[in-house]
């Protein structure tokens, strides 16, 4: 029995639409020869042949799972927006159902001087708010003056997460039960701080995701098109060398 090698990889970040297409196609493929999905936090997984293995080896973790589709000529590896409910079993099948269901997901953007807050129904935008907050820009200078421009600006930010926090449980709050991720977009230092900051937000830990959604600006025209964002998978594609002896 051999071992394929699988040349480097094309990556890609695809849609929801994209993906399903591409799914039909693998469906549809005559030289489909297996399908598996690892779940998250499995580092070895059993039961599958060395082409998922090594697909997953090189795709690396994902908190997310990773769905691996065996061609005679092709690997592809996906990494969706948000864990499959099967096993290993039927990848293609799993991540089809994901794909075409209407989960609601609520997302907040944060950027140092504006905040988006908004809650996903499917593809429909149920709720959201904008808002800006000043947040002065870095001191050069130094000595006593630069300490009091720090504690200013530092004051000037949690009020930031405060407000975003306060409209957070706004419009949070009428779907809170019905949730079924949350995930934040920004920079990730600013992140960091307003998680640690935002006491409502730990009331979705368990269903808060780590990546990061782009947010160059949050404002309401971001959050109407944010859905393509939520539902984007990172997909790998390897094209399969001829398999060598072990």
């Amino acid at each position: 029995m051999g071992t394929a090698l699988l040349h480097p990889a094309e990556r890609r970040r695809w849609g929801r639409a994209r993906l399903l297409r591409a799914l039909a196609d693998v469906e549809a493929s005559a030289g489909r020869r297996e399908s598996a999905y690892i779940p998250p936090g499995i580092a070895e997984p059993s039961g599958v042949s060395d082409s998922v293995r090594r697909a997953a080896a090189l795709a690396g973790e994902s908190e997310t799972g990773l769905a691996v589709f065996v061609e005679d000529d092709r690997v592809t590896a996906v990494a969706p927006p948000f864990p499959l409910s099967c096993e290993t079993g039927d990848a293609a099948g799993a991540l089809c159902g994901l794909l075409e269901s209407r989960l609601k997901i609520g997302v907040a953007l944060i950027r140092l001087g504006r905040y988006g807050v908004g809650v996903l129904d499917g593809d429909r935008l149920a709720g959201s708010k904008t808002g800006s907050r000043y947040v002065k820009n870095r001191h050069r200078a130094g000595g006593s003056s630069q300490r009091r421009f720090e504690r200013s600006r530092e004051r000037l930010i949690r009020e930031l997460f405060d407000k975003t926090c306060e409209v957070m449980r706004d419009v949070f709050s009428p779907h809170a039960g019905s949730l079924d991720y949350v995930l934040l977009g920004g920079d990730k230092a600013v992140l960091r701080q307003f998680a640690a900051r935002c006491g409502y937000l730990k009331e979705f830990e368990d269903r808060t995701l780590g990546r990061r959604l782009a947010a160059v600006r949050p404002d309401q025209r971001t959050l109407d098109g944010i859905g393509w964002e939520v539902w984007a998978s990172r997909v790998w594609r390897w094209g399969q060398a001829e398999a060598v002896p072990d």
